[in-house]
């Protein structure tokens, strides 16, 4: 017999979030690993004694990780998650009879405590430390970089405001006055006609992101896109995240720049490896290879002998002088 859906919805439930969440899923065995202690004594001098009590700062810090963890590239999709994700409220400790923030909440946050104390970095750091204390962190490093898209569209790059002339001015308005038959142009998806137009980094910027610029490889077969730059350096046996930088793009060194720039503040930080091995992509210069045994570190680069089989060869550089001296004789370890 074809059962019927109760139309009567249940006013009140007896339930708890601990039998909502099944034990086999992962966020279970990433929430032991998060101390809110240590949370609260880091953001201690980020809040006034008196006053309204705000937020938890460690409830706003596991947002963040939980949607980092589930893929949620957006704070406003976040804080949907919240409302209607048991297991992200579980995860962040709110119960079900609790709203969740505004999606203003991460943004005034991150811009008025966050960005200039650096507290999401020195959490990540005390992270790394606690790896390296438990012997997860090996000498056997990877640098490298890529480009990445930014959330914003080509419309939304206009021209840096100079001196015009009240022609051009004029011109411009009749330009973006598209309001005819099909009504008034829809604020948030403005119609544009940049054909013929040339645009670029030094004379264009993005309404929205204002920090993010026109990204190319260049040799990619693809065109310019609204991105970033990202460097990263990965320790290769266990494969951890140690140091992550995002930039703003300038041109092909900035991937090098980058990675140098990472090396040198996990030193600063304590969380150094000396001395290690790092291992830079092949597009990686040999100056940028000096640089890293510079620091005290035996670069692992791939390289490729003129005239032999395209596969390529690896070898250390700078290491030790026997090690360059292979790398010159053509031999490889």
């Amino acid at each position: 017999m074809m059962g019927h859906a109760d139309p009567q919805r249940t006013l009140f439930y007896q339930l708890s979030l601990e039998t909502v969440v099944p034990p086999e899923h992962p966020l279970r065995a990433i929430r032991p690993l998060i101390e809110d202690a240590a949370i609260r004594r880091a953001c201690r001098d980020l809040y006034s004694p008196i006053g309204r009590p705000s937020i938890p700062p460690e409830q706003v810090f596991l947002a963040l990780v939980g949607g980092y963890l589930l893929g949620i590239t957006s704070e406003r999709k976040l804080v949907m998650e919240l409302q209607c994700n048991m297991a992200l409220r579980w995860f962040v400790g709110l119960n079900l009879d609790q709203d969740a923030w505004d999606a203003s909440t991460f943004s005034q946050n991150r811009r008025r405590r966050f960005d200039e104390s650096g507290l999401l970095e020195q959490l990540f750091d005390d992270t790394i430390k606690r790896a390296m204390a438990a012997g997860l962190v090996s000498r056997h490093v990877s640098v490298d970089g890529t480009l990445v898209r930014a959330n914003a569209s080509f419309k939304s790059f206009v021209p840096i405001e100079v001196a015009l002339d009240p022609a051009e001015y004029k011109r411009r308005l009749r330009a973006q006055d598209k309001a005819g038959e099909d009504g008034p142009p829809d604020a948030g998806n403005r119609p544009v006609d940049f054909r013929g137009e040339k645009r670029g980094n030094a004379t264009h910027r993005s309404r929205t992101d204002l920090d993010c610029r026109f990204v190319s490889k260049g040799t990619s077969g693809t065109g310019a896109y609204p991105g970033y730059t990202v460097n990263a350096v990965m320790e290769n046996r266990h494969r951890l995240l140690l140091g992550l930088g995002v930039e703003i793009f300038q041109s092909s060194t900035a991937e090098k720049a980058g990675c140098l720039t990472l090396l040198d503040s996990g030193r600063n930080a304590g969380c150094a490896l000396l001395p290690p091995r790092s291992a830079p992509t092949r597009g990686s210069s040999t100056r940028t290879s000096s640089r890293c045994c510079s620091r005290g570190a035996s670069s692992h680069i791939s390289r490729r002998r003129p005239g032999a089989a395209p596969t390529p060869m690896r070898g250390y550089g700078c290491g030790s002088a026997a090690a360059a001296t292979s790398c010159r004789n053509g031999a490889g370890s």
